[in-house]
């Protein structure tokens, strides 16, 4: 009896030695934000955390040292999609509610002017290698490509509601996931279709790129596909939160992180010749959206608790594999 008490502990002692080390994010802060919850696109620019702050038609501006709001741009309408030009000190941010992109200096963080955009903008990229702004229109289903320099709009019909763009720099080539349709819409820098990318998998959302290994990203239900950049062969599926929103690529630490409706953040890395799905945290706030600081290994997801608005701050960890049972994997075909 003794003997078996023993072996139970012990057995009880490795569970848990194991699942410490399998567990790669922890959270380290939850902070307020003004306003009511309700939060769009996250994205760094100038050393800055930038937030669309939708449930109160504004944009935080937070610093990520000092952990406070250093700034705040009011009289946005329905603030969506985030783009960022490093190189000309802008951020883009996408206003669903007056079909216009407001810019804004990353060095003042004042608000220089409004483009005007023929529909309602979701989704901006900007591409430094096309010196272009793009602008997805979920509500006519069509792409548009701006000059911030000036000049009209192109806008070209995809057929489907657009959700997320990426920009692959080797082939040129803007990457749209099309919600309704289940594809990859690929595109010229001047909006020419070049291929479409049907996906095993429903309503299509975040899509990230990892061009140096040829590699694509794209959230589904349930699911982030691995992809062939420049085929569109599916080369894997790992397990992921429902309803998998947004997804940012890591590419020194090859590491994917997915963020889902319900505010949990999928942990993926590249293990060999497959991914693995190491962690699935659920966080205190109810979000969609994150950022990753790869030089601090943070994580930001904003989202609402108790109607209130906050910011979750997670600490990535380089903790050992974690075992086969605790890790759902997809192996390369």
């Amino acid at each position: 009896m003794r003997i078996l008490i023993k072996l139970l502990i012990l057995l009880v002692v490795l569970l848990v030695w194991s699942g410490a080390l399998a567990a790669q994010l922890r959270q380290v802060a939850m902070l307020d934000l003004p306003g009511q919850p309700g939060f769009d696109s996250i994205a760094f620019a100038n050393g800055k955390l930038v937030i669309a702050h939708a449930g109160a038609n504004t944009v935080e501006i937070f610093d990520p040292v000092r952990r406070r709001l250093l700034a705040r741009v009011n009289n946005m309408s329905q603030p969506r999609g985030i783009a960022v030009d490093e190189e000309g000190s802008r951020v883009y941010v996408a206003n669903a509610g007056n079909n216009t992109i407001t810019v804004i200096n990353s060095q003042s963080w004042q608000v220089e002017g409004n483009l005007p955009v023929p529909a309602s903008p979701g989704a901006l990229l900007w591409a430094p290698q096309a010196a272009r702004l793009y602008c997805s229109n979920w509500h006519d289903g069509s792409i548009s490509v701006l000059d911030p320099k000036g000049g009209s709009p192109t806008t070209v019909s995809l057929d489907g509601r657009p959700e997320d763009m990426a920009f692959d720099p080797a082939r040129k080539v803007l990457l749209v996931s099309l919600q309704d349709r289940n594809e990859v819409a690929v595109l010229s820098p001047d909006l020419g279709v070049v291929a479409r990318y049907p996906l095993a998998g429903s309503q299509p959302t975040g899509i990230a790129v990892d061009s140096k290994n040829r590699k694509m990203f794209v959230a589904v239900r349930y699911a982030v596909l691995v992809l062939d950049l420049d085929s569109g062969k599916e080369l894997g599926r790992i397990p992921a939160g429902a309803g998998a929103d947004r997804v940012w690529y890591d590419d020194i630490s090859q590491t994917i992180y997915a963020a889902a409706g319900g505010g949990a953040v999928s942990l993926i890395r590249s293990d060999g010749g497959k991914y693995v799905a190491e962690q699935e945290l659920a966080t205190d706030v109810r979000g969609h959206t994150l950022a990753f600081d790869a030089a601090h290994k943070l994580v930001y997801v904003p989202g609402g608790r108790e109607g209130r608005s906050k910011l979750i701050i997670l600490k990535a960890t380089d903790n050992a594999p974690p075992t086969r049972a605790q890790s759902a994997s997809a192996t390369l075909r």
